[in-house]
C-alpha cells in the first residue's frame, strides 16, 4: 500500500505530534513578561474585554497568555467581576508591584520581569480542560531566579521506622 506522503517523501520518524492542541507541556517554566495588553471583545465575545499577559517560555520561544476579564460596567462590577479583578491585582502584586500601585501600574513596568511558573491542566466542572499557572515566582533583584522546592524523598526504614 502507498504512504500517503510517499511522492512528497515526508518522513515522520523524528515528528513529534503536538499535545494539548498546541499548548505547553505541563511543566515548570522560566518566563520573561513579553507583553501586557488589553484586547476589546473577540469573534466569540465581542461585547468582553481582557487584559492579556503574554509570557515568553522556555528555551524554545514558546509563549502561554493570561487574560483577566474586565467588567462590563467598571463603575459597578458585579461580584463575578470584581473577583476577577481581585485575581489580576494578585497577578499584579506577584509581579512586584505594591498594591497601592496597582492603579498606575503600565505595560512598561511589567515587560521584560523574570520568573518561574508551572502549567498546570485540569478538568473543570464543564468537563473541559483549562492550563493554569501554579507556583508563580519572580526573579529576586540581582535577576537570579529563585530556587525550586526541594523534593520529599521516598521514605526509607532508616528515615521511616515504620515502613516494612
Amino acid at each position: 500500500m502507498a504512504s500517503l506522503l510517499e511522492e512528497y517523501n515526508v518522513d515522520l520518524t523524528n515528528v513529534e505530534a503536538p499535545d494539548g492542541y498546541g499548548r505547553p507541556a505541563d511543566d515548570l517554566y522560566e518566563f520573561v513578561v513579553g507583553d501586557v495588553y488589553i484586547q476589546e471583545g473577540s469573534k466569540n465575545h465581542p461585547d468582553k474585554s481582557w487584559i492579556i499577559f503574554k509570557y515568553l517560555i522556555g528555551d524554545a520561544g514558546k509563549d502561554y497568555s493570561e487574560l483577566f476579564s474586565l467588567p462590563k460596567d467598571p463603575t459597578n462590577p458585579t461580584d463575578q467581576e470584581a473577583t476577577r479583578l481581585g485575581f489580576y491585582k494578585q497577578r499584579l502584586v506577584s509581579l512586584g508591584v505594591a498594591p497601592e500601585d496597582a492603579n498606575t501600574v503600565g505595560r512598561d513596568d511589567l515587560v521584560g520581569v523574570r520568573g518561574t511558573f508551572e502549567l498546570r491542566t485540569t478538568k473543570g466542572k464543564d468537563g473541559k480542560e483549562y492550563q493554569n499557572i501554579r507556583n508563580f515566582k519572580v526573579a529576586g533583584s540581582d535577576g537570579s531566579l529563585p530556587k525550586a522546592k526541594a523534593t520529599a524523598k521516598p521514605a526509607t526504614a532508616v528515615s521511616n521506622p515504620f515502613a516494612n
